[in-house]
């Protein structure tokens, strides 16, 4: 079986992010949480590096073009806690 792309295993974390209500302005997730969407573990980057939840919009897709795309940003996440949280662009 050939290896899942990197961007696509994101993709159901982009469906859920086009799904939330407009009316959501902000929303926090636990890392268990963002897991559970993406039916897979985050990668180990996710809880060591703090880059791995920047707000640049990448060359190439990538995780952060999950939420990039839908018109959300991290406001603010804790790698220690496991949380993040997410704003409306």
């Amino acid at each position: 079986m050939a290896k899942q792309s990197e961007f696509s295993k994101y993709l159901p974390l982009e469906e859920w992010f086009r799904k939330q209500p407009p009316a959501a302005k902000q929303i926090e997730l636990t890392f268990d949480q963002v897991e559970a969407i993406l039916g897979a573990p985050l990668p180990a980057s996710a809880t060591k590096l703090a880059t791995w939840w920047t707000n640049v919009h990448p060359k190439i897709q990538s995780h952060r073009t999950a939420w990039l795309n839908t018109g959300w940003v991290v406001a603010e996440f804790d790698q220690q806690a496991r949380w993040v949280r997410f704003v409306r662009a």
